[in-house]
């Protein structure tokens, strides 16, 4: 299988995007930068799992439609909010939202993004066993977005975040959305609730995987992969490598100097100059996180395709592994 088997699903959310977008024109001040953000391209990968979703438990693509745009709708609503909070001033390649126009226009763009988004829900939902659950999935994995955002940012404020709590930090804000998305077109689809669970925990874990492998990323050098190396240790982020590093270095009794120096001054600067991101590196290595971070990235994947064979085999069901995978290996 290759991306030319996701092609129609990604042909019928571009489709279906464009009929959306073209149904909100004026005022224009508002409706520009939502025409813009979408110009810039995507990978649509949310609203093609919610298709796929949809038919591997027997459900019609068509009436996952609609709601594959609300998603994406969703998403993209976090990136405008998101950049502006990061401060970002490159979004694909082009201008923010934020940027282009204001922090006002990217604000209400990606407050009307909401509005539209739920009415392409609805549409979707009638088609649903229980309706009710399309709307609880959608607004819980809101919520929760929200709440990883919020727990990023606290993060920045403390010396004390530990593993364990950036496993909840990823699993709300990037996983997620990933897991909503298959719930949606599970529950359009009719699916039983084991079903819809066993797409749920597959998708939740392939997203924290993800995440993992894009920190593992960050210090393995992968400027092909649009990362410049050591990035997070620059900016202070507090990836899952950089605090177990923190812990085990503190824990260590026989811990080198230096090493206790560049945890202390990364707490407390919120990062490090790019000259110490060497030292950072071969200081993981030394403690084996780096190594250890990668098997968590195997474990996770595999386990979740394991919840995914839960679901009855089918050419959908194939298409959702083999979109995993290309996500994984950054080919899609």
């Amino acid at each position: 299988m290759t991306t030319a088997q996701l092609a129609p699903y990604l042909s019928d959310v571009e489709g279906a995007l464009h009929s959306a977008l073209n149904e909100f024109t004026e005022p224009a001040w508002l409706y520009d930068p939502v025409r813009y953000l979408f110009e810039g391209g995507g990978k649509r990968i949310r609203p093609i799992l919610t298709l796929l979703a949809c038919e591997s438990v027997g459900g019609e693509r068509a009436a996952a439609l609609p709601a594959a745009v609300a998603v994406e709708l969703l998403h993209n609503f976090t990136l405008v909010h998101d950049d502006i909070m990061d401060s970002s001033d490159k979004r694909r390649g082009r201008d923010t939202v934020h940027v282009r126009w204001n922090q006002s226009a990217a604000i209400l763009a990606g407050d009307v993004m909401m509005g539209m988004a739920m009415r392409l829900l609805m549409r979707s939902a009638h088609h649903a066993p229980r309706p009710l659950d399309v709307i609880d999935a959608f607004s819980t994995g809101l919520i929760e977005v929200c709440d990883g955002q919020a727990l990023d940012l606290a993060f920045m404020d403390r010396d004390d975040v530990t593993p364990e709590e950036y496993f909840t930090m990823i699993e709300k804000k990037t996983a997620r959305l990933l897991e909503m998305s298959v719930a949606i077109g599970a529950n359009v689809g009719g699916a039983t609730n084991g079903r819809v669970q066993a797409l749920r925990n597959f998708a939740r874990l392939i997203g924290i995987a993800f995440q993992m492998q894009d920190d593992i990323l960050d210090i393995t050098g992968s400027e092909a992969f649009g990362k410049s190396p050591g990035g997070d240790i620059v900016e202070g982020k507090r990836t899952w490598l950089m605090l177990e590093c923190a812990r085990r270095v503190r824990e260590d009794l026989d811990a080198r100097p230096e090493h206790t120096a560049l945890i202390a001054t990364f707490f407390a600067d919120n990062g490090l100059g790019r000259e110490h991101v060497t030292d950072v590196i071969s200081m993981m290595d030394a403690y084996g996180v780096t190594q250890d971070a990668t098997a968590l990235v195997e474990k996770f994947t595999n386990d979740a395709f394991e919840h995914l064979h839960h679901v009855p085999q089918s050419p959908a069901r194939d298409l959702l592994e083999v979109l995993a995978k290309m996500l994984m290996a950054r080919s899609v």
